[in-house]
């Protein structure tokens, strides 16, 4: 299922920091529909994996050294999941919160429009996807002091890119699909690394196009819910080209 909703800011300046204020709003607007479901999401599991992805299109803005001006106050937040219930809610959620503005440090935030979008259909046993987010490659190995972020312009990025996949899948699918998930192979066609600020950190993250070999239905679900590492904080969220 996926989205677009239109946000409204109250003035034009937003921290470079903006996954995280988007992060703020979706706790929010969980939390003030169904607090089980939000508990669900966000507390009952540290770091639990979730099954969206989100994006932002902010035209026409300018990014300064701190701040992001956005001339016109307006953002549009792209959401899309692979789940039904996840999306229901998502939508239900947003629409329970429209028209009330959500304060956010100097700022505030009121979602103002929900459109449902049309999702292609795959059939074939490879995709190409652009990315809509940028998307990260991590290795992490336990702590924080021992995490690494990649480019997909190295060789050591794509390695470690192939197993993010792969393990994203197998959480997702299980053992019994882990014969069609060693199957899968990428290609990066187009690649640009940017650093993304995020909780105070600067994110090596790729802004590129992929084309995924794969079952259908494995493309399918990396269509929906996005790719590589974050993907629910802002990152990774793909659309077919």
């Amino acid at each position: 299922m996926r989205y677009n909703v239109e946000l409204i800011l109250s003035n034009e300046n937003i921290p470079k920091d903006k996954n995280r204020i988007i992060i703020s709003l979706l706790k929010h607007i969980y939390e003030s529909y169904d607090k089980d479901y939000y508990v669900s999401l966000y507390e009952n599991e540290e770091n639990k994996s979730k099954s969206f992805a989100f994006s932002l299109y902010m035209p026409n803005c300018e990014f300064t050294r701190e701040e992001i001006i956005i001339p016109n106050k307006k953002i549009i937040l792209n959401f899309a999941t692979a789940d039904m219930r996840d999306g229901i809610l998502f939508y239900n959620a947003a629409l329970a919160n429209k028209g009330k503005p959500y304060k956010v440090k100097d700022n505030s935030i009121t979602i103002n429009r929900i459109n449902m979008n049309k999702e292609k259909i795959i059939t074939n046993d490879y995709a190409v996807y652009s990315s809509m987010s940028p998307v990260v490659v991590r290795e992490h190995k336990g702590d924080n002091e021992k995490t690494w972020y990649h480019s997909l312009n190295e060789e050591k990025g794509k390695e470690i890119f192939i197993e993010n996949i792969k393990y994203q899948l197998l959480d997702s699918f299980g053992e019994e699909r882990r014969l069609d998930i060693e199957e899968v192979d990428f290609q990066v066609l187009i690649n640009k690394e940017v650093k993304v600020k995020h909780y105070g950190i600067e994110i090596l993250s790729n802004i590129c196009m992929i084309k995924v070999q794969a079952k259908p239905y494995i493309l399918d679900y990396i269509y929906k819910s996005g790719i590589g590492s974050k993907r629910n904080s802002g990152f990774g969220m793909l659309d077919l080209v």
